[in-house]
């Protein structure tokens, strides 16, 4: 004899819909934490990986030196010196990178591996507002 409340083999299904519940507010939640505000900085372009050739290492290149502490400048065959930041600035100024072809803009930075990045980013900027192209070197 058959029970009046058997259930049949094979007829399983799952209930969804706590399933769909939660994606819709997973999306719902998405959409109200994503913010829309662009990110503010510089745009700056960024040295290939490929070795520079060896006319970039002309005599009238100038060198920045960044140190932790320090910020040595050196152009060409003359003495480094020790430059504050806004001194630095102003030597990059005088070159008058934007009248120059763009293979004549290179500036070359060397970096020592404990240089904090914020002191890097400053260097950086201040290439990139004179018109010059960063070329880097790691000691």
């Amino acid at each position: 004899m058959k029970r009046l409340g058997a259930k049949k083999q094979g007829d399983i299904s799952p209930d969804l819909t706590s399933f769909s519940d939660i994606a819709n507010l997973l999306i719902i939640f998405f959409i109200l934490t994503t913010s829309l505000v662009r990110p503010f900085g510089r745009q700056m372009d960024m040295p290939s990986s490929a070795k520079p050739p060896e006319q970039q290492k002309t005599t009238d290149t100038p060198t920045v030196r960044l140190s932790p502490d320090k910020i040595l400048f050196s152009e060409g065959e003359k003495k480094e010196r020790e430059l504050t930041m806004d001194q630095l600035r102003s030597e990059l100024w005088k070159r008058n990178f934007p009248a120059l072809k763009p293979d004549k803009r290179a500036v070359v930075v060397e970096i020592t591996p404990d240089v904090k990045y914020e002191r890097y980013y400053q260097v950086a900027a201040a290439v990139a507002a004179s018109g010059g192209i960063i070329a880097l070197m790691e000691e």
